[in-house]
């Protein structure tokens, strides 16, 4: 329980439950353990949500042994400092509701097969040359579901459709830093041959090739308000950002497939959605934007009308130059 708190920002009992504990019945057992912490000096009770639950956070006591358990690979969350008055800790506030979702979004993935608690990091930064760093909500590392890396945003319908799509932006400039001493002309005469520059690019060197076109998937999770609002989103989001994730026709005439060598695969779907069905998030629940239909999350991040038609149309050009 350490552990998974000092992964996650926050956590309510229910969290830790859902994640750490899906066989039991209830979350007692998760709120007796968070009790002892308690008396411990390790965790506190931060604010109280509007669903009622407690969200809990680790303290500087177990914020070191948390550090202490979790491999050094793995980045440990901020620690909450305490404020006093009168020599009681008063409660905080500030962005609890969404560090909450942040964590229940974790969660459900989790149960639905999408990785453990270690898969997962929240605000991990990507810096860009023009001073700006672009911090996801949760990266999530789950190769055995075949996603071996996907960064998340996580949108309480309280943004600005143009901040979703000016943090889309920054992921894709991000994607096309060059790796440090990467030889720029090799990187030019290399880009026509699609995958060969990821080689020559930063993110290569952080995350692990995906085994499909394009760069790093970017999924967005839209929750609250109603449903026909987060469908207007999703829209607006599509219509702005498709430079980011449409990929180029094949230059070639004749040719129908689509090169996402240089794209970002972004995905979205409503946590609601992904809580609804006995499926869950391992369901038809993931929009692919740029397609209409709802399909599993490995199915919304394949490309069927890219390399792999590209290939069979040159097949069948060579045949065609053949018989001619």
């Amino acid at each position: 329980m350490l552990k998974a708190l000092g992964i996650f920002q926050r956590a309510t009992a229910d969290h830790l439950w859902r994640m750490l504990r899906p066989g039991d019945r209830h979350d007692r057992c998760t709120r007796d353990t968070l009790n002892a912490l308690k008396g411990g000096g390790k965790v506190w009770v931060e604010t109280r949500l509007e669903s009622g639950h407690q969200l809990w956070v680790l303290i500087e006591r177990g914020h070191k042994e948390a550090k202490q358990l979790l491999p050094k690979s793995v980045r440990v969350s901020v620690l909450r400092k305490l404020q006093y008055d009168d020599g009681e800790p008063v409660d905080g506030d500030g962005f609890d509701e969404h560090a909450a979702t942040v964590t229940m979004t974790a969660t459900v993935l989790t149960g639905a097969g999408f990785g453990t608690p270690l898969s997962w990091q929240t605000e991990i930064a990507h810096r860009l040359p023009y001073g700006y760093t672009q911090y996801a909500d949760l990266t999530m590392r789950a190769p055995d579901a075949g996603v071996p890396a996907m960064l998340l945003e996580v949108d309480r319908v309280n943004e600005p459709v143009d901040d979703l799509t000016a943090k889309l932006h920054r992921y894709n400039d991000w994607f096309e830093l060059l790796a440090p001493k990467a030889d720029k002309d090799r990187e030019r005469a290399a880009r026509r041959q699609g995958a060969a520059v990821h080689d020559f690019r930063l993110w290569s060197r952080i995350y692990p090739a995906s085994g499909r076109e394009g760069y790093v998937p970017v999924a967005f999770v839209f929750t609250g308000k109603t449903q026909a609002q987060r469908e207007r989103r999703m829209r607006r989001l599509e219509q702005a950002a498709r430079r980011c994730f449409a990929g180029a026709r094949y230059p070639w005439a004749g040719f129908t497939a689509v090169d996402y060598h240089q794209a970002v695969p972004v995905v979205v779907t409503e946590l609601e959605r992904i809580t609804a069905g006995p499926a869950g998030a391992a369901g038809p629940v993931w929009r692919r934007l740029g397609r209409e239909e709802w399909q599993t999350l490995s199915w919304a991040l394949g490309n069927p009308d890219g390399e792999r038609l590209y290939r069979m149309e040159e097949e069948q050009s060579r045949r065609r130059q053949a018989e001619r």
